[in-house]
């Protein structure tokens, strides 16, 4: 039952944190605040807030498929290292960066901030969910291990 909850709910909720967190990382660098977000115009928090969204909406859609393959392949494989999760994130900046801008590169501002939107992006989902990727596979394999030895006594 676990294993259905964590597929269902967990993992989702990690992937939507994880284009939240993203999203924030990616847009935070730019957002030039006049007088602050406490004594800020509603227009321009109504405006930063649909920026936001809008951005977590690029983001999502963007790393939805590579993602999920990526997720499919550490539940599978019963990897749930930070490493793999934070280099997973770099190279899909990266790539990002590549196929995005082709032959040209954007200003430095821009690929710093796709990258560190990538590691924030991999690190939340990490957080979230990648820590405990294919803990349902062990757990399955250790009762049936259980179940070939015979009871002593």
């Amino acid at each position: 039952m676990s294993t259905v909850l964590r597929f269902l709910f967990v993992i989702p909720i990690g992937f939507v944190a994880a284009v939240l967190v993203a999203a924030f990382a990616m847009l935070w660098p730019f957002l030039e605040t006049p007088e602050g977000l406490a004594g800020g115009d509603p227009v321009f928090l109504f405006h930063a807030g649909i920026a936001f969204f809008a951005q977590a909406a690029q983001i999502g859609s963007v790393v939805l498929v590579p993602w999920a393959l990526f997720m499919v392949a550490t539940e599978l494989l019963a990897l749930s290292s930070i490493l793999l999760h934070v280099a997973a994130g770099f190279i899909g900046g990266v790539a990002i960066i590549i196929t995005a801008y082709g032959g040209t590169s954007p200003h430095m501002s821009v690929q710093t901030a796709i990258i560190v939107a990538a590691l924030c992006f991999a690190l939340a989902y990490w957080i979230v969910a990648g820590r405990s990727a294919g803990r349902w596979r062990r757990k399955s394999g250790r009762a049936e291990a259980h179940a070939d030895t015979p009871a002593r006594g």
